[in-house]
Order: C-alpha cells, then structure tokens, then sequence
C-alpha cells in the first residue's frame, strides 16, 4: 500500500498525523528557545529552564506531559509555559488539517512544513525580533518542494524570488534614506525573498503586501497598545499573508477581481 492508497480521512491516520505534527511543535519548542539565545541543538539534553534538571522521556510526551504535570516541572514545581503545549497543539492541528483539505500526497506535506515554519517565524519574531536563518532555509525548501508537486516550471519562482528580495531591499533602504531609521528588518527582507518561491508568480505579490499591510497595521495597534513599544515584530503579518495566498488562493483572486470593479 502506498499513501496515494491510504484514506487521509481514517481516524488512525489522522491521530498519526497529529501525534507527528505535536513532535514536530515540540523540536520547534525547543529551536525557538535555544538558537536565538545560541545554546545549540545537538545532543544534550532538554533541561528544565528553572531548577536546571535533566528532562526525562516522561517529561517530553508532546501536550500530555504539560497537562499531566498540571503546566509545572515534575521536579521544582515551577509552572512551565503555556506556549511549549500550545505549539505542539498548533503544529498538530495545522498538520491534520492540511492533510484533511490536500489528502496525502507531495504538495500536503510541503504545506504542512510551510505551516511549521510559520509558526516558529512567528514565535522567534513575537519573542527575539529575529526570524532564524534556518528557518528561512527550511521554508524555502519546501516551497521548492511546493514547486515540484505543482510542476510549475522553475523559472517563475525564481523571478518571484528575486523580486521579492529587491523589493525588501528597495523598501529598507528607502526607508532609512527618507525616515533616517530602519523600518524593516533583513530578516524581513529574506522571508520576501523566500516568499517568492511560494507565491510563484511575481504578480501575486501584490496582493500578497496589500493583505501583508493590513495585518502588519493591526498587529501593529495591536502591540501598541499591549507593549506600549513603537517598534513591533513585521513577521508574524508577512508569514500570515504568505499562508493566506498560498493555501486560500480565492483571497488574492479576490484581491484581483475587487480591484477590477474599483478601477
């Protein structure tokens, strides 16, 4: 049997996806808090960030352990973040509904690493203001990967890609010539570039920064008035745009046709 045969929509196969998407959200945990700090991610291991204790098998369970231990260390009882079992449970259900909507097959599994990315861009960006090259990396590759499933020939997302990053770098640069202050941040700019390989089509950037815009504004008033701080993180707007074109494309055909009766 190969997974063409297999029923995306069997219970087991979906519980199977979830518990991989909820091991993916924990190793995503655990990158999002050691290399923006440059702890590395070798083979030592996990610790509890509190009393320093070394995590047992029982301790890593994705979700379950979180809930067993009732959100605290099994060892020092200090309660342990809400947001190690809430991106198991992201990257769990992202997971599941892809393979829900896209079935089993090339272009589901690159969608699902899309998903993944995203929610680690969006973690190290709310926390550090800094989207982690490797993850930029990873993305791009599974956008190569969304490229061959689709067989879309190579040459329109590399044109994408490359507008994609001279218009970040036009947009930076010309924000510190005429504002004298950086507005947008390099990891920003790469995340446009690799934007481009999901997009395809030079063209769809427009409306993928209308509808990057729109949420970077609310995001923005958002952190405003939770923060207090000017400076906010663009990412988690640019990565949210990215997932609306690429996985709703009514939304930028819209975008399109709303424009045609505008004009």
């Amino acid at each position: 049997m190969t997974l063409a045969d297999m029923d995306p929509h069997h219970p087991l196969v979906l519980l199977f996806i979830a518990f991989v998407g909820a091991c993916i959200g924990s190793f995503i945990t655990l990158v999002t808090y050691r290399m923006p700090r440059e702890l590395g991610i070798g083979l030592s291991r996990s610790r509890c960030t509190s009393c320093e204790g070394a995590l047992k098998p029982r301790d890593l369970f994705p979700i379950f352990s979180w809930a067993w231990f009732r959100g605290k260390c099994r060892m020092c009882r200090v309660p342990v973040s809400a947001r190690y079992p809430l991106t198991e449970l992201a990257c769990a259900i992202g997971a599941v509904g892809v393979v829900l909507v896209y079935g089993l097959t090339l272009e589901s599994l690159a969608l699902v690493g899309l998903w993944w990315c995203i929610v680690a861009i969006v973690i190290t960006d709310l926390e550090h203001y800094i989207i982690l090259d490797e993850v930029q990396i990873a993305t791009a590759l599974f956008g190569v990967l969304y490229v061959f499933a689709n067989d879309i020939p190579w040459q329109q997302p590399a044109l994408a890609a490359l507008a994609g990053v001279g218009f970040g770098l036009a947009l930076k640069y010309g924000f510190i010539f005429f504002c004298k202050k950086d507005g947008l941040g390099m990891g920003d700019v790469k995340f446009l570039g690799v934007a481009g390989i999901w997009l395809c089509d030079a063209a769809n950037f427009v409306p993928f920064l209308f509808f990057s815009g729109v949420l970077g504004i609310v995001s923005g008033l958002a952190w405003r008035a939770l923060r207090g701080s000017e400076r906010f993180p663009f990412g988690p707007a640019l990565a949210f745009a990215l997932l609306l074109c690429v996985m709703v494309p009514e939304a930028p055909n819209g975008f399109w046709k709303l424009y045609g009766v505008l004009r």
